[in-house]
């Protein structure tokens, strides 16, 4: 039995459930409500203390961190592997998963900037701390209330926007040799960034990259055409959150390639 704690928009959580669909596992889902603090239930943080999606249970096999959950799917369930066979290949697609972290911390700081500031400017200042006092690590305490302070003037998104540069240019230089990440087959190098990007689509900033990375451009187009990505991404975003990402827009407008390139 393979159950999952998600949320429907998480970056991380759609991770997991697009794995989930390309290794076409049956799994029974618990779904929390992060705008609510589901998160921070005291039952949820006996499985994954650090209060955050996703967290795989597995018979009675607890695994967190969807990098390493989506390891541990191929691992335990090796049919329709996505990972290559051979080592080098397999070293590559730890070259690009190990990077996960990083752009999931841009694109953390890019979307509480924009989409979930909006959301916190509208509770009342009691509320807004209580948020900000249900999370657990001080660092992560921190970055949440600059950049509901202060939104898209934060370092922090001058930060986000610095690796999302290399990124794509790291993107662009090995798409231009071959037609996915790590080898030649769809693999959890392609998986782990795709639900990243489509954030960035969403919020109406992909622009970035169809403007100057034709490569990653049609790397999108490709990975969002596998049926999984609706099974697993498109069909998980509530409509009133489809149009919240409308209202944002493009925080950065024009400007945000310029940005992207400082």
């Amino acid at each position: 039995m393979l159950t999952l704690y998600h949320a429907d928009t998480s970056v991380c959580a759609a991770k997991v459930r697009l794995t989930l669909a390309e290794k076409q596992l049956e799994w029974d889902g618990r779904l929390l409500n992060l705008e609510t603090g589901d998160q921070f239930d005291p039952a949820y943080m006996k499985l994954n203390q650090n209060a955050v999606v996703p967290t795989l249970v597995h018979d009675d096999v607890v695994v967190i961190e969807s990098t390493v959950i989506n390891e541990y799917l191929d691992e335990a369930f090796p049919q329709r592997a996505l990972r290559p066979s051979d080592p080098a290949g397999r070293a590559q697609v730890r070259l690009w998963t190990r990077r996960e972290d990083a752009i999931h911390y841009a694109i953390n700081a890019v979307t509480t900037a924009t989409l979930f500031r909006a959301w916190e400017q509208a509770k009342s200042e009691e509320a807004r701390e209580a948020r900000v006092a249900g999370i657990p690590d001080p660092l992560r305490r921190k970055k949440w209330r600059e950049l509901v302070d202060i939104g898209m003037d934060s370092d922090y998104v001058l930060e986000a926007f610095t690796a999302f540069a290399r990124l794509f240019l790291d993107m662009e230089a090995v798409l231009e040799k071959r037609r996915w990440l790590a080898s030649g087959d769809y693999s959890l190098a392609d998986i782990g960034f795709l639900s990243y990007l489509n954030r960035l689509r969403v919020l109406q900033m992909d622009h970035m990259w169809k403007e100057s990375f034709p490569h990653v451009t049609d790397w999108v187009e490709r990975s969002m055409d596998h049926p999984a990505f609706e099974a697993a991404i498109g069909s998980w975003i509530p409509a009133y959150k489809t149009q919240a990402y409308k209202e944002v827009g493009d925080p950065l407008g024009d400007s945000s390639l310029s940005r992207l390139n400082a």
